[in-house]
């Protein structure tokens, strides 16, 4: 006997990093991804629309006051399970979200093989993990070399970093800024490899994860 498909829901402003991870969770045979949202109001109204098992929630999405979404979400669906999805570890954010009603926390540079366990625990009721990858107060070891990968991409770089963080095609990015596509594919290999990643899905998780570009929007090509 075939046993239901865990159904989950994901909200998340930035396109590329969501979309890559809608795909990466539904070739998993217990998992199915039933919608998306990119806000936290768009999120609640997908919660009362799907009544997923679990809703996994960008900690920071543009206009979401994410502890007012989390209780919202606890009042409205509480069989629905929240797992929240960020790069920042800050204890005190923590600790607050999970005193909201959050049931587990996790960072955005976890595996997919990790976030899939995570939500497969928090359906099966069980609190989920909170993953420390390491600090993130500013001036660390880590931070610094944030820095130098960041600062070794030219402003051209930089700025097509932004617009495949941004949800941007190569096609899209070539159009509004006046290059060709393939100029734009090597702009891309080069960010890649100076970044040390190996798609763009993994770039653009990177850049979230640091703060390298702000959240939510596409930045201005300033040609």
């Amino acid at each position: 006997m075939s046993t239901a498909a865990i159904r989950v829901a994901l909200a998340d402003d930035h396109e590329v990093f969501v979309e890559g991870l809608r795909m990466v969770l539904s070739v998993e045979d217990d998992l199915e991804v039933v919608a998306t949202a990119p806000d936290g109001g768009s999120a609640l109204r997908m919660l009362d629309e799907h009544k997923p098992d679990v809703l996994v929630l960008d900690v920071h999405m543009p206009s979401t006051d994410i502890e007012e979404v989390v209780a919202a979400a606890r009042r409205s669906a509480p069989a629905t399970r929240l797992l929240m999805l960020s790069a920042d570890t800050r204890p005190k954010l923590v600790s607050n979200l999970l005193k909201a009603g959050a049931h587990g926390f996790a960072t955005k540079d976890a595996s997919s093989r990790q976030l899939a366990g995570i939500i497969r625990r928090l359906a099966d009721g069980q609190d989920g993990p909170v993953s420390y990858p390491g600090s993130t107060e500013p001036g660390d070891q880590g931070d610094r070399e944030v820095r130098l990968l960041v600062n070794s991409l030219s402003p051209r770089e930089q700025q097509i970093l932004a617009l495949l963080t941004a949800g941007w095609s190569n096609r899209r990015i070539a159009q509004e800024c006046y290059l060709s596509v393939n100029t734009v594919r090597t702009h891309v290999q080069n960010v890649l490899v100076k970044l040390g990643v190996h798609s763009k899905l993994e770039a653009a998780a990177f850049a979230v994860r640091h703060g390298v570009v702000p959240p939510g929007g596409a930045p201005s090509t300033g040609v």
